[in-house]
């Protein structure tokens, strides 16, 4: 099977006793081999802080300001693309790169393709699609919520969680509005009578912006009253006249009277005398017009109480006569909504019932056929346990059913093993030899590998307290794990480091003179027909 995320090239600079080293790996088996305090653990410390794991100043190498680590992975997986993208990590062609600064004085930095990112982030995204397995730790496997995981993918059940998943989302979304209700419910009249009261306030004003616009045109009228009708008298003495003074329309009147006694002079000039005075009376009545009402001071006091309940509602609602309006019809409109609160409740309540019933039939349904499937990986599980050499071990995933829902069903899921026969079943993380959980969690991974995300798996230890046959029997099944995905492990047997496709043999030597000398480890790459003269080396040192 291709793999389409690998890790392709680790540089390693000032980390502990590495000075400057780059190690090619290639998909598949790639086994890290050399003799003890070599610095094969160093690798993968590095590696781990490539996956987010905290970073301590001590491993700064002596007269350096930092360290560099720099992985760079061949990505063709979309999932992963698509991760990062959405994430604001997009991916440059086909490579991926994480690079993390750690200073001698103890802070860091991290990049993702060479933008800066936090270590939360990175570990997130590493445990996603990196796995690590130590002697006595997993970041995965051994928490039950992953074991219920791994069991859905392995029986195929996807589908079915997510179906599950969407009604309870609804389930969960009509029961907080219901809790929204009732705490509407409890405040319902308190807010009724706010609203009631608000609603008659606006409706005492019936406001409109021509209303108030025509107020506001009053109110200038009638606060320039005396201005007006001195005006007014003006124009009176002006139309009409006064004591010794004729007014206009006289005026005109004695012109018409003497254009008709002269009219075989003047008779062209009668119609134009005419229509002017038809204008002037004109222009008098729309000026009579125009304040010919009842300007009564004592109505200013009205007007501008009026226009100032305006203002005080537009400071309350908003700041123009529309917003009020507005205001107005969404009181109305949540006043409907409380009335009608008792109605819209009941019906959320057949609804919340309904979905509960289609919740209990659909996660008992795959509360069913997880334990279906159960049985059957506990059975895969204990034969391929049985050979890696756990003769008489028997493991088995007990699914227990719980009594209400959670986000993944009524399951509860955990891997449980009997190491001995007659001793007993212990839950996997409970057991007390490094050697038997790894070989464990390797059987696990031989089965689960190609319904995971996991595209990478770092082995650390997996042959500790193991040798012959037994080692034989890990390397075969890392082969088979590396089919779908690539197999990154440290080991000193040869029995299992036969199997690898290229060896990274780590050296450690003394560089300087005896007064100045430091120590430097340096990476070797062993790939074909090299690999096996270097197992034969181990064979005959171990």
């Amino acid at each position: 099977m291709e793999t389409n995320f690998y890790l392709r090239k680790l540089i390693i600079q000032n980390f502990a006793t590495f000075k400057n080293q780059s190690i090619h790996f290639r998909p598949g088996f790639n086994a890290i081999i050399g003799e003890t305090g070599s610095g094969k653990s160093l690798v993968l410390d590095a590696l781990q802080l490539i996956l987010g794991s905290r970073a301590d100043k001590k491993v700064v190498r002596k007269d350096t300001d930092y360290s560099l680590i720099e992985a760079s992975f061949q990505c063709e997986d979309q999932g992963v693309a698509a991760f990062l993208e959405v994430e604001g990590y997009p991916i440059q062609g086909k490579e991926l790169i994480i690079k993390r600064l750690i200073y001698k004085n103890g802070t860091t930095k991290t990049y993702i393709n060479h933008l800066s990112c936090s270590v939360t982030f990175l570990a997130t995204f590493s445990k996603r699609y990196i796995d690590l397995v130590g002697q006595f730790e997993n970041q995965k496997l051994l928490s039950e919520s992953y074991q219920l995981h791994l069991l859905d993918h392995y029986g195929k059940l996807s589908t079915d969680l997510v179906k599950y998943q969407k009604t309870l989302s609804l389930y969960k979304d009509l029961q907080a509005r219901l809790s929204e209700l009732n705490l509407s419910k409890m405040h319902r009249e308190q807010r009724l009578d706010y609203l009631n009261f608000q609603l008659q306030e606006i409706e005492k004003l019936n406001p409109s912006s021509q209303d108030e616009e025509d107020l506001l045109k009053k109110k200038n009228l009638l606060a320039n009253i005396e201005k007006i009708q001195k005006i007014s008298f003006q124009l009176k003495d002006i139309f009409e006249g006064d004591e010794g003074h004729p007014g206009l329309l006289s005026e005109m009147k004695k012109l018409s009277s003497v254009l008709i006694k002269n009219k075989d002079f003047y008779e062209s000039q009668i119609a134009e005398a005419s229509e002017i005075d038809d204008k002037l009376h004109l222009l008098v009545d729309n000026i009579d017009k125009k304040f010919n009402f009842d300007l009564d001071p004592q109505e200013l006091e009205g007007v501008i109480e009026r226009l100032d309940s305006y203002q005080k509602l537009k400071k309350k609602f908003g700041g123009s006569s529309e917003t009020i309006i507005q205001t107005q019809v969404d009181f109305l409109i949540e006043r409907d909504q409380l009335q009608s609160l008792d109605f819209n409740m009941e019906d959320i309540k057949v609804q919340i019932s309904n979905l509960r019933t289609d919740l209990t039939f659909q996660s008992q349904s795959l509360h069913k056929k997880r334990s279906q499937h159960a049985i059957t990986l506990s059975k895969e599980l204990t034969t391929r346990v049985q050979n890696l050499k756990m003769t008489g071990a028997t493991i088995r995933l007990l699914v227990e059913e719980l009594q209400d829902f959670n986000d993944y069903g009524v399951t509860r899921a955990v891997f449980v093993a009997e190491t001995n026969p007659g001793e007993g079943f212990f839950k996997v993380k409970d057991i007390a030899s490094g050697g038997e959980l790894s070989r464990i969690l390797l059987a696990v991974r031989q089965i689960l590998s190609t319904y995971d995300s996991i595209s990478i798996f770092l082995f650390d230890e997996i042959d500790t307290g193991i040798g012959g046959e037994t080692a034989n029997c890990i390397g075969k099944a890392l082969c088979q794990v590396a089919i779908n995905g690539q197999v990154i492990a440290i080991t000193h047997l040869p029995q299992i480091a036969q199997f690898a496709e290229v060896l990274i043999l780590v050296q450690k030597d003394i560089q300087g003179s005896a007064k100045s000398s430091r120590t430097e480890s340096s990476i070797k790459e062993i790939v074909g027909k090299m690999v096996l003269k270097e197992v034969r080396a181990m064979a005959q040192l171990c």
